[in-house]
């Protein structure tokens, strides 16, 4: 049987982007995530690495004196850079 290729990179992007589309739309989940990143990451699905984690720890901490209107600016901005879509 042919082995298939690694996915896990493809997979990784696609969840980051759905992060990212969550961030712009529900403020639940920004609020979430600024409170308790764990469970509001977990009750929408996510279950993220140590590594990865430490990331959304680390951009909380950087954006913790923004707007939730300026986080949602600036990633909306990456995300036209990032995805043409």
């Amino acid at each position: 049987m042919e082995q298939q290729g690694n996915t896990e990179g493809p997979r990784r992007e696609k969840a980051a982007m759905a992060l990212v589309l969550l961030l712009i739309s529900e403020d639940e989940f920004l609020n979430g995530l600024r409170t308790n990143p764990e469970v509001a990451l977990w009750s929408y699905g996510f279950a993220l690495s140590p590594r990865e984690m430490e990331e959304v720890r680390n951009l909380i901490e950087v954006t913790c004196d923004l707007s939730d209107q300026e986080i949602r600016d600036g990633l909306e901005e990456r995300g036209r850079r990032a995805w043409p879509w």
